[in-house]
């Protein structure tokens, strides 16, 4: 099953994988849910709590690990 790998600290998508589904939730930094499409400039961010993306500008992720 296709799975979407991310960060477990930042959150900050790091591509795709696949995985059998039936050990996908017991792997940290992967989720069947679809990362948004973004543009130039902007990177997705995987909330855990709430399992969904969003999409932030690289700016703001540089100052949040700075």
């Amino acid at each position: 099953m296709k799975a979407y790998m991310y960060d477990v600290e930042s959150g900050l998508f790091e591509g795709e994988t696949f995985e059998d589904k039936h050990l996908i939730k017991y792997v940290d930094g992967l989720t069947t849910a679809t990362p948004p499409t973004y543009n130039k400039g902007q990177v997705p961010v995987f909330n855990r709590n709430s399992q969904m993306w969003s999409v932030v500008p690289i700016n703001e992720i540089k100052e949040r690990l700075g």
